[in-house]
């Protein structure tokens, strides 16, 4: 009791308060010193100058609590940050973070706040709320910073911001320059949220900076067929690991094993482990080398139709409000699954769905046709992702995101990859029912992390990438009539098995695939043209610039993963 007592007296002076809220404030800085790779000059400079800040602005007032409930915000976004922390171990609140929160459907967040609820609760209660209600104590309180009290450390704030200067000029000593923008916290948050803003903004004019472009689009080649079919499967959250038609050794992909016609390229590579810029990078020329063309030009389900095909969009996923539901949108017919989620009033769908609706329209017409199927596939929470029938790894059930499911983490994850490959074997027996000259090309946007390592991380579209999230599944199935009329595709196809692949490969092989030629052919990129160049693969990084992958980050734990897959990158 005496110690509570004590611990009162102390905490109702607001000079003892006024340290308390300066410390607080700077908490995720001092996470940053250890969490991430700054150089010690770096890192001292990104924590004296917000420190010194800090000091200064909660002089402003007699009251600091004022202050503090003034800067309302920034208690909530450090909350945010130390969530983020635990989840991923490292980095500042990124920009695809602030844009995945406008592009997930909710359905998707319930699922994931449900699982990291006590991580939430934990910081709320140990962090914002202690720190509003010190706050509110402070507003309360009759004592007040006294004249000379505040006067002696508005001077010594200066001295430490000052110092914090001085080490910005050291830092090129450590071959590491400071960047405000990107090391200093919360500037580089607020930041990031800006880059956000700006690029909802040119996703919203999509419409209208892309209203005049034309792919100039034709047909090039006729085979001797009197119909050609080409279906676009966008898998979610795969990583190429887990199956078994890479060498897993539990057998999640029997039908893609013993299909005929089927390639599978080994060395994968998506170009972001984020939905929202990896999968326009599949439907569209956009890379990450050249990203900004994607608000000026359409994807390839224009490109397919203006060759004289029919084109159909079935999305088991709500992407309406992102650049993903605008490229569907430009199809002849766009079947939204998620109204059917919300007639029936289900959470999400099975991908077995949406069968019956291919079937519709490969009977719906004789005409040419282009079809894009975006999958929920293995995203989070893996159990929901399949029927009973699937549930051939068991216990699969997990009763929340820690290390100690581990095991029913990963059995859920292996059945949603079973249940992939009954889908795509489903879809690949439907072509080839139809005799058409056909394709289906099957990638997934990125992949996963697991509690794989030592690093204990989870899921994907953290602001480092690792290798659980970088390789993934890419196959491309010929049916025999496509294998008779395009017999060279299907043998180059077979020759660039082991070849360094990556995501933005998809827009020039389906269109070599379906024999359209336009202005922005490029055969150089096609698996399936002998032309097929090997290049340096690049990855998308936070603020849209592109980097080596190998270059963005990865630590020692993914380099002997990389190296044990065979995945090739600069070793020198």
């Amino acid at each position: 009791m005496r110690y509570f007592v004590n611990l009162w007296k102390w905490i109702s002076r607001q000079e003892h308060l006024y340290f308390l809220f300066a410390l607080s404030f700077v908490i995720p800085n001092l996470f940053f010193l250890v969490t991430e790779p700054m150089s010690i000059l770096v890192g001292l400079a990104s924590l004296f100058l917000p420190l010194a800040c800090w000091l200064a602005v909660l002089l402003l007032v007699k009251k600091p609590g004022i202050v503090v409930w003034c800067l309302f915000p920034k208690v909530i976004l450090d909350g945010g940050q130390l969530v983020l922390l635990y989840l991923f171990g490292e980095s500042v609140i990124a920009v695809d973070m602030f844009l995945n929160l406008t592009s997930s459907n909710a359905s998707e967040a319930s699922e994931l706040l449900a699982n990291i609820l006590l991580v939430i609760v934990f910081v709320f209660f140990s962090y914002t709320l202690p720190t509003l209600w010190l706050a509110t104590h402070s507003v309360r309180m009759k004592d007040k910073l006294s004249p000379s009290f505040r006067k002696k450390w508005i001077k010594r704030s200066a001295g430490i911001f000052f110092v914090g200067v001085l080490l910005c000029f050291f830092t090129p000593l450590q071959d590491q320059q400071i960047r405000l923008k990107k090391d200093i916290y919360p500037l580089n948050a607020l930041y990031n949220l800006y880059f956000a803003i700006n690029k909802a903004e040119r996703s919203r004019n999509y419409s209208k900076t892309s209203s005049h472009f034309s792919f100039q689009a034709t047909k090039k080649v006729s085979p001797n067929c009197e119909r050609e079919i080409y279906v676009l499967v966008v898998g979610e959250t795969s990583r190429a690991m887990e199956w078994s038609l890479y060498g897993y050794e539990r057998k999640t992909t029997p039908r893609m094993e013993n299909r005929e016609g089927l390639v599978y390229f080994k060395d994968a590579i998506t170009q972001s482990n984020n939905t929202h810029k990896s999968v326009p990078i599949i439907l569209s020329a956009a890379s990450a080398e050249n990203y900004d063309i994607l608000y000026e030009e359409k994807g390839i389900v224009t490109a397919f139709k203006e060759a004289g095909f029919r084109t159909v969009v079935i999305a088991n996923q709500k992407l309406t409000t992102s650049m993903i539901g605008e490229f569907y949108r430009e199809a002849d017919t766009f079947i939204d699954m998620n109204t059917i989620r919300t007639k029936t009033g289900k959470l999400s769908l099975h991908d077995g769905m949406v069968l019956p609706f291919l079937q519709k329209e490969l009977e719906r017409t004789e005409e040419n046709l282009f079809v894009v199927i975006h999958t929920y596939g293995s995203h989070f929470n893996y159990h929901e992702r399949y029927p009973t029938d699937f549930s051939r790894y068991k216990p699969d059930k997990a009763d929340g995101i820690r290390i100690s499911f581990k095991n029913e983490l990963r059995n859920a994850y292996d059945n949603t990859i079973l249940y992939t490959d009954y889908v795509l074997g489903e879809m690949i027996d439907m072509l080839a029912k139809t005799n058409a000259c056909s394709s289906l090309l099957y990638l997934s946007d990125h992949g996963e992390d697991i509690f794989d390592d030592k690093r204990e991380r989870y899921l994907h579209a953290s602001p480092i990438p690792t290798y659980y999230q970088l390789h993934i599944p890419y196959v491309i199935w010929f049916s025999e009539a496509y294998r008779k009329s395009y017999p060279g595709k299907y043998e180059t196809a077979l020759g660039h098995q082991e070849v360094p692949v990556s995501s933005n490969s998809v827009f020039y092989t389906m269109l070599d695939l379906g024999g359209i030629e336009t202005p922005l052919s490029n055969d150089t990129w096609a698996l399936t043209s002998p032309d097929y160049t090997i290049r340096e693969r690049m990855y998308l990084d936070d603020h849209d610039d592109p980097i080596p992958f190998w270059k963005v980050g990865l630590k020692k734990e993914d380099f002997i993963m990389l190296d044990k897959w065979n995945i090739s990158y600069n070793k020198e």
